[in-house]
C-alpha cells in the first residue's frame, strides 16, 4: 500500500497526479516514484495513456478501478467511439496489465496523428480558477487533444508551459508551478473562424466527458449512413454519394480552415479521411476529423450520439395509415410491413405499404409533411374487404359509377374493370363442370354487343365515330375484349373531306430519313454518351411512335437504324473512348480503374470489353508517335 497518494481533481491527467505525488513524496530519484507506483523501475512515463494501472490500483486500495482512470483521467476516451470494438479491449487490457508497448500505434496517435502538440497546454482562466479553489493547477486533459486550439470553457486561446513535456529527458514528470504559468488576461480569438474552433473543442471535451465505450466504429458508420441518407446523399442501398458529400463539407468549414486543422481532402485520392471515414475498411480516422464530419451531419454531439439506435425511413416511423377505404380502419395506423425501392428514373425511395386487409399502395418519397403519411401514387392490390365491399355495391345499384369509385378510393376505369372480372368469375362458377366445353361469353359482354348492335342498325347513316360517341362506354370495352368482332360489325370508316386517301410512304422514308442522320450526328456529340438505338433516335426526332408501328413502310430509315445502332458493348466502349478523350483534354493521367469507374463498368459488363478496352489504351499510348486516333477504332462488330 502507498503510505499517501492525492485523488486526481477533475479531469486531470494521471500523469499530472503522478507528477504531484513525486513532488509531495520527496524522492529525489524518479525511479523509487515510479517503482512505489508500478512495482518497476523501468517503465517510461506516459503522458497521454498510461500502463500498469492494475498494480497502481491494488497499491491503492479497492477504492480506485483501472476503468474508471482511464476514462476519467487519460486521452483514450477521445479515440474510443472510433476504434474497431476488439482494438479497444485490447487497448484497455494492455494499460491495465501491459506494459503500454504498442498502444499509441494501435490508437492511430502516431501514423494518423494531425495538430500533434510537443508541449503542454494551459488556459490562463482555468489556471487561476484551480489556484483559487485549491491553492495549485495541474495539467488538465482538454487542453492536450490534437485539434483543440480554445479552451471549451472560456473560449481563450491555449497557451505553451515553458517546459515541455519530454523534459531534459525520458525519465522524468513535469511539475505544473505557479510562477512559471503566463497568467495574464487572453482576449477571445477574434480570428474569422472563432464560433468553428471552439464549437470543435466543446466536441472534443464531449468524447472526454462522456462514457462512449458501449459504442464502436462500425456503430459509427451506420450512423454516418442513417444521416447520409436522411440528407439524400445516399443511395437507397446506402451507397454514399462521395462527390456530392466532398462538395459539401467543403463548402461548410472552407479549405483555409481544414489546412489549418490538417485536415484537407484531396477529391482524386481514393483514400482521403472523408472516404475512409465513411466507408467500412479496417483503417481508422483520426478523432478531429470525425468530429469535423459530426457537427457537419449533426450541428453537435449530442444529437449525433442520442440518435445512435435510430434508422432514418424516408416515410417516417412505424405504423403508417392504411388507406382502404372499404375498411373500418381507414386512415388508422395499422401497417407494419413496408418495402423501399428505387424509382428506376429518379433513384427517389418508392415506399410499398402493405395492410393485413390485403391492401397494398405506394408513394415516392421522401415525406416532407405529415399530410404525406396519407397519400398514395398508386394501388398495387385492393385486397378481399375492397372487393367484397363493392361487390355490395355493385349488386344494390344505388351509385353511379363514378359516385361507386368516389366511395371506394379509385378510378372509374377500375369499377369497369371489376364489375367486369366479377361477372366472369360468376359465368365461371355457374360452367365450371363443363371444362371441355368453348366457355360462354361473360353477361356483360352480352349485353354491351346487343347495344351496340342496336345502335348500329337504329342509325344506319351514322359513321364509325358518331356511333363510338353515342355508346363510348360500350365501344372501349369491346374494343379491349373483342376488337374483331366490334370492327366486323361497325360500319366502314370514312375518309375525310380532301384528303388523299393514301401516304406517299417513299417521300415520308426519305425526309425521316434525313431527321435521322441529323440526330444521329447531334447524339454522338453530346456531352452526356447515349447508347444509339431506334428508341433514342426516335425519341430525339420526335418520330418514335412513327417507327415503332409503320418502320416496314420505312425501307431506308430501317437500314439506317440497323446500320448505326450500337449494341450494349458497342455503347460501353464508344463511353470509354470519350473519357479517355476529355481525361487527355485535361491532361489527366489515364488510369485504368479511374476509366472503368467513370464509365460505371459493373465487372461483368469489363469482362466483355476487356480486350478492345486493352487495344484502345494502347494506341492512344503510341498516337504521339502515329497521329490522331482513327475515330472507328475500337467499334466491336
Amino acid at each position: 500500500m502507498l503510505p499517501f497518494f492525492s485523488d486526481p481533481y477533475p479531469d486531470e491527467l494521471l500523469y499530472s497526479a503522478f507528477a504531484r505525488y513525486h513532488f509531495y513524496s520527496g524522492n529525489i530519484d524518479l525511479k523509487d516514484t515510479l517503482m512505489e507506483l508500478f512495482g518497476k523501475n523501468s517503465i517510461v512515463p506516459s503522458f497521454e495513456i498510461g500502463s500498469h494501472l492494475q498494480f497502481l490500483c491494488d497499491a491503492l486500495g479497492e477504492g480506485y478501478k483501472p476503468w474508471r482512470l482511464i476514462q476519467e483521467h487519460t486521452l483514450f476516451p477521445f479515440y474510443v467511439p472510433f476504434l474497431p470494438t476488439m482494438r479497444q479491449k485490447e487497448i484497455v487490457r494492455d494499460i491495465t496489465t501491459g506494459d503500454g508497448k504498442g498502444i499509441y500505434t494501435k490508437i492511430g496517435i502516431i501514423a494518423g496523428s494531425i495538430c500533434r502538440k510537443d508541449d503542454i497546454y494551459y488556459c490562463s482562466s482555468c489556471a487561476i480558477a484551480d489556484i483559487e479553489r485549491l491553492g495549485e493547477t495541474y495539467i488538465h486533459r482538454q487542453h492536450q487533444l490534437q485539434g483543440v486550439i480554445l479552451c471549451p470553457l472560456h473560449g481563450q486561446v491555449l497557451k505553451k508551459y515553458p517546459t515541455k513535456k519530454s523534459g531534459n529527458g525520458r525519465l522524468e514528470y513535469v511539475w505544473i508551478k505557479e510562477e512559471l504559468l503566463d497568467l495574464s488576461d487572453v482576449p477571445l480569438c477574434q480570428e474569422a473562424y472563432q464560433d468553428k474552433l471552439l464549437q470543435i473543442s466543446k466536441a472534443a471535451y464531449y468524447l472526454l466527458s462522456h462514457d462512449l465505450s458501449n459504442i464502436g466504429k462500425t456503430d459509427i458508420l451506420l450512423r454516418y449512413k442513417n444521416l447520409l441518407y436522411e440528407m439524400d446523399l445516399t443511395t437507397n442501398n446506402l451507397r454514399i454519394k462521395q462527390e456530392e458529400l466532398h462538395e459539401m463539407v467543403v463548402n461548410h468549414y472552407g479549405n483555409e480552415l481544414l489546412n489549418i486543422l490538417e485536415s484537407s481532402i484531396d477529391k482524386n485520392d481514393e483514400y482521403n479521411w472523408l472516404r475512409v471515414a465513411t466507408r467500412g475498411v479496417t483503417r481508422t480516422v483520426h478523432p478531429l476529423r470525425h468530429i469535423l464530419l459530426i457537427l457537419f451531419l449533426a450541428g453537435d454531439m449530442d444529437r449525433f450520439f442520442a440518435g445512435m439506435q435510430e434508422i432514418y425511413n424516408p416515410f417516417g416511423k412505424e405504423p403508417w395509415p392504411c388507406l382502404n377505404k372499404a375498411a373500418d380502419h381507414y386512415q388508422q395506423d395499422r401497417v407494419t410491413q413496408l418495402i423501399i425501392t428505387a424509382d428506376y428514373k429518379t433513384r427517389k425511395p418508392v415506399g410499398t405499404f402493405i395492410c393485413n386487409c390485403g391492401y397494398v399502395y405506394s408513394r415516392t418519397g421522401p415525406d416532407k409533411l405529415e399530410t404525406d403519411r396519407y397519400c398514395k401514387g398508386r394501388v398495387k392490390a385492393f385486397g378481399h374487404i375492397w372487393e367484397a365491399r363493392l361487390k355490395v355495391l355493385l349488386g344494390e345499384r344505388c351509385l353511379s359509377y363514378r359516385k361507386m369509385a368516389f366511395e371506394m378510393g379509385c378510378d372509374i376505369k377500375t369499377i369497369y374493370k371489376f364489375e367486369t372480372m366479377f361477372a366472369e368469375k360468376k359465368v365461371s362458377g355457374i360452367n365450371n363442370n363443363h371444362a371441355n366445353q368453348k366457355p360462354p361469353e361473360s353477361l356483360l359482354t352480352q349485353e354491351y354487343k346487343e347495344r351496340v348492335l342496336c345502335i348500329v342498325k337504329d342509325n344506319p347513316d351514322l359513321s364509325r365515330t358518331e356511333i363510338r360517341a353515342i355508346c363510348q362506354k360500350e365501344y372501349t370495352f369491346l374494343y379491349r375484349h373483342n376488337k374483331k368482332w366490334l370492327f366486323e360489325v361497325l360500319p366502314i370508316g370514312k375518309q375525310q373531306k380532301g384528303s388523299k386517301g393514301y401516304v406517299d410512304w417513299d417521300k415520308r422514308d426519305y425526309e425521316i430519313l434525313l431527321q435521322l442522320r441529323e440526330v444521329y450526328n447531334e447524339l454522338l456529340n453530346r456531352e452526356k454518351t447515349i447508347r444509339i438505338s431506334k428508341t433514342s433516335l426516335g425519341t430525339a426526332s420526335a418520330k418514335l411512335s412513327l417507327l415503332e408501328k409503320h418502320l416496314d413502310m420505312l425501307p431506308q430509315c430501317e437500314a439506317f437504324i440497323t446500320k448505326v445502332s450500337e449494341t450494349k458493348e458497342q455503347f460501353q466502349l464508344r463511353r470509354c473512348q470519350n473519357i479517355v478523350a476529355k481525361m487527355q483534354d485535361e491532361s489527366l493521367p489515364l488510369i485504368d480503374w479511374k476509366i472503368q469507374r467513370q464509365a460505371g463498368l459493373r465487372k461483368g459488363d469489363y469482362e466483355l470489353i476487356k480486350d478492345w478496352f486493352a487495344l484502345l489504351l494502347h494506341e492512344i499510348n503510341e498516337v504521339s508517335q502515329y497521329g490522331e486516333i482513327d475515330s472507328n477504332y475500337g467499334h466491336l462488330n
